[in-house]
């Protein structure tokens, strides 16, 4: 994964010492703590919608709709929208550094360590959670198809493919083998950073996401389009054109304003109602998170909350969390469902994730910290290595 660069020093300098132990780190040891926040925002939207999904699963209670009175469930039901923010999110970090180079005279972007570092930036994380799920499902009986080579599939990022259903080891996988899609398809989307024109170099970005929904109407009664890239890929050019903004318009250091906080006070409201009452337009989606995401580093009082601390921390996990938040909501929720069921199901939802949000989020941080993080560093395999030859490291 390639990092976002370019931090404010007012952001370092809000970090308290002992949690800059557990912060996100990057490839040049430098962040934008506005991503962690978007982070935080899509990660809290994905585990709401299956905590949500847990109970509603349970105790066999349809999911929220348009017609349900409930809001709060409605507004659950839509937390798989998380999973779309990410790939703008994703859409970004990856077209930043090629962005700097082709636009602002940056370094160029090495392909051979931009696949390297995925290779041991993230995949030590997926593989060691995808195996002990697994173990975990052969031990329990659990599984509900052949583990071994419903596992090979999901670690060669292919189940999607092969089979044409999520993994049946870790559902939640299916995004993951549409983000290693579009990892290799980034490389050669940058081009469009090579056209001088900003204009047109914008309009080219807008056309073909307009162009990747029409493609996608026109595919609709096709099943694999939505476990494809292809199904999604206007989020990650959602992505391309603000980091072109980032890198021209606002020059790494976005000016902030009190008008941009208007925009994110009604305009996440705004998308929420969206989702809810199942707009059908998809062109108003990506529109109304451009503009959000742009909030998010322009408004005054937004880019602060965002870069808080505590939410960029958690959202700065997002990737432990993300893998492993599904099977313990299971594991958890077991034991705890009961609690509250007797009250009327917003409530009962409030509860169950209030129960359940906490340990999660626990136990989810000791993996980020015991694995995700060391990968983070990007002479940890030279380190490992070294260690197991036994010669002294370098400090």
């Amino acid at each position: 994964m390639t990092d976002a660069t370019h931090a404010r020093p007012d952001q370092e300098r809000r970090w308290p010492d002992w949690l800059k132990h557990l912060r996100r780190r990057t490839t040049s040891g430098r962040f934008i703590a506005e991503v962690d926040g978007l982070r935080f925002i899509a990660i809290a939207l994905v585990v709401f919608f299956h905590v949500h999904d847990y109970l509603t699963t349970k105790f066999r209670i349809p999911a929220g709709s348009a017609a349900n009175e409930d809001w709060l469930d409605r507004f659950a039901a839509t937390g798989h929208y998380g999973v779309h923010l990410f790939f703008i999110i994703s859409g970004f970090v990856l077209a930043l550094p090629f962005a700097a180079h082709y636009l602002g005279g940056r370094p160029p972007v090495r392909l051979r360590a931009y696949f390297i570092r995925r290779l041991t930036r993230l995949e030590p994380p997926y593989i060691i959670a995808m195996l002990g799920l697994a173990t975990a499902l052969a031990v329990t009986g659990a599984a509900r198809a052949p583990i071994v080579p419903h596992l090979l599939a999901s670690l060669a990022y292919v189940h999607n493919i092969v089979y044409g259903v999520p993994s049946t080891i870790n559902v939640v996988a299916w995004s993951l083998e549409i983000e290693v899609q579009f990892y290799i398809l980034a490389p050669v989307l940058a081009i469009v950073f090579t056209i001088s024109d900003k204009w047109v170099r914008r309009g080219v970005i807008v056309a073909a996401a307009a162009l990747v929904l029409a493609i996608q109407a026109w595919l609709a009664p096709a099943t694999w389009v939505p476990l494809s890239v292809l199904g999604f890929l206007q989020f990650f050019l959602c992505g391309f054109l603000i980091a072109d903004l980032y890198v021209t318009d606002w020059k790494g250091a976005p000016a902030r304003t009190r008008s941009w906080d208007i925009v994110s006070l009604f305009g996440w409201p705004l998308l929420a109602f969206l989702w809810m009452h199942d707009a059908p337009n998809p062109a108003i989606f990506i529109a109304l998170a451009f503009m959000l995401f742009c909030a998010a580093f322009r408004g005054t009082l937004t880019s602060r909350v965002l870069g808080t601390p505590a939410i960029a921390t958690i959202g700065g996990m997002c990737y432990s969390i993300y893998l492993l938040h599904f099977p313990f909501i299971s594991i958890i929720g077991r034991h705890t469902l009961p609690v509250g069921s007797g009250s009327p199901q917003w409530v009962h939802l409030l509860v169950q994730t209030a129960i359940i949000v906490p340990p999660v989020l626990l136990m989810c941080g000791v993996y980020f910290a015991l694995i995700e993080r060391p990968c983070m560093e990007r002479d940890w395999p030279q380190r490992l290595a070294a260690r197991l030859r036994g010669k002294p490291q370098v400090a």
